[in-house]
């Protein structure tokens, strides 16, 4: 998790989360399907199960509330009803390409016999259960998101308990922006299709800033890496820091403007659930041109994800983004790296390149490693030009990389190895410093 720190009062910019594993922004493990042993009790009971999760996607879908209440179970709190029946209402706009709940073939782990007793019916279960849901638009295939679910049996029938944590079950229900009130959708036409914009009503001016710039993003964005990404996306702008968290995946600061998330990504195959989440600060501190950046510089980490490996260098992932986020803006070096401009001016230029724990160590540390990654990226466009920058991150982007590796890498792409390369990007700061 990288996080991106303010660079100035007047340049607020985003952050970097890629979420993997069983998280609450993340697909289920692909290793948790397991062979279970056929049992005539629990093949019963999870046909039981799933009649229950089609007839629970389909009364959510549906904004159905009598049918939510028919599904709950008497020993469920007053407040679970109230929170299915209010998302369901919240969802009511989105249009959704699929909703529907699975269950998750795994070792089951009892639920425990204090929990049992309260609900008091003929069996209770904690099945391992995910949300599979697209929105229409920018999801062309549907994203997966973890329950924590506890369901009872009563009369042959099973119904709803609670989807909260179970104590002693390691399991954990991912929250949409549906579950913090009600939701608004513009939908945006971009290159590659609609995209979509999920806000709060009270986000309306940041929702407006961010339908106008998205179509010309997209294309800026698309004009740099180049078209081979779905160039459309799902923007989600959020009004509290608990919202912020369940769609970011736990990528929250004071600083952070913004997060890009996906799913687990598989070699070869198509990336889903890519969003970019903005914080509920975002609205009040971002102008027209941070906004813009800000997007931008998300919307390079969406489209360069596929092609991008967890664990790579921060400095080229992050500076790769900002160059793109800010390229073209015309803003000189002094208003986009003033920490950067400062330090050179004071102290001569930078020797070494900035380490990965540089970026999420706080403060003027972390603002001086964004600012120096930027200007790195930037080196590199306008000495060796934008191709040689993309071979730079597709040599860097593959994975966690050791000096020597990428010392290899810089010999490839600008023909110097991280010596001479830093010495020369030194000079080049330092000529831009002002």
């Amino acid at each position: 998790m990288t996080i991106r720190r303010s660079l100035s009062a007047a340049v607020l910019v985003g952050a970097l989360v890629w979420v993997s594993g069983c998280t609450a922004s993340g697909p289920l493990a692909e290793s948790t399907t397991t062979s279970m042993p056929s049992n005539p009790y629990e093949d019963q009971r999870r046909a039981g199960v799933e009649r229950l999760l089609a007839d629970w996607a389909d009364a959510v879908s549906s904004n159905d509330g009598a049918a939510l209440e028919a599904l709950v179970d008497p020993a469920a709190s007053p407040e679970f009803l109230q929170s299915l029946t209010g998302a369901a209402s919240n969802l009511a706009e989105v249009p959704l390409s699929e909703w529907g709940y699975e269950l998750v073939d795994e070792p089951e782990i009892p639920v425990p016999s204090e929990v049992a007793e309260h609900v008091g019916a003929a069996d209770v279960w904690a099945p391992s259960v995910i949300l599979r849901y697209g929105v229409v638009g920018p999801d062309d295939l549907p994203t997966r998101r973890p329950i924590s679910l506890l369901v009872a049996e009563r009369d042959d029938e099973w119904r709803l308990v609670s989807d909260t944590d179970v104590p002693g079950i390691d399991r954990h229900t991912w929250r949409g922006p549906w579950d913090f009130g009600p939701v608004t959708v513009t939908p945006v036409t971009t290159a590659g299709g609609t995209s979509m914009v999920l806000g709060k009503r009270e986000h309306d001016p940041l929702t407006s800033r961010l339908t106008t710039e998205l179509p010309a993003a997209v294309e800026a964005v698309a004009d740099f890496v180049g078209d081979d990404w779905p160039r459309k996306t799902l923007i989600v702008t959020t009004s509290s820091t608990d919202e912020f968290l369940a769609s970011a995946g736990g990528a929250a600061g004071p600083d952070v403007a913004a997060v890009s998330v996906s799913d687990f990504v598989v070699p070869g195959d198509p990336v889903t659930g890519q969003r970019v989440v903005f914080s509920p600060s975002a609205a009040e501190r971002l102008s027209d041109f941070t906004t813009r950046s800000v997007l931008r510089h998300e919307l390079t980490h969406i489209a360069a994800r596929a092609d991008t490996v967890d664990g790579s260098p921060t400095w080229i992932l992050e500076g790769f983004a900002d160059y793109s986020g800010y390229r073209g803006s015309g803003v000189d070096f002094a208003t986009l790296a003033p920490t950067l401009n400062r330090v050179v001016r004071a102290g001569g230029p930078p020797t070494v390149l900035p380490a990965d724990s540089d970026f999420s160590a706080g403060g003027l540390r972390s603002t001086l490693a964004y600012e120096s990654a930027w200007s790195l990226a930037a080196f590199v466009a306008e000495r060796y030009g934008e191709p040689v920058l993309r071979d730079l991150y597709a040599q860097l982007a593959t994975g966690l990389q050791t000096d020597a590796e990428i010392s290899t890498g810089l010999e490839a792409t600008v023909g110097s190895g991280t010596g001479i390369f830093i010495t020369d990007w030194g000079a080049w700061v330092a000529q831009n410093a002002s």
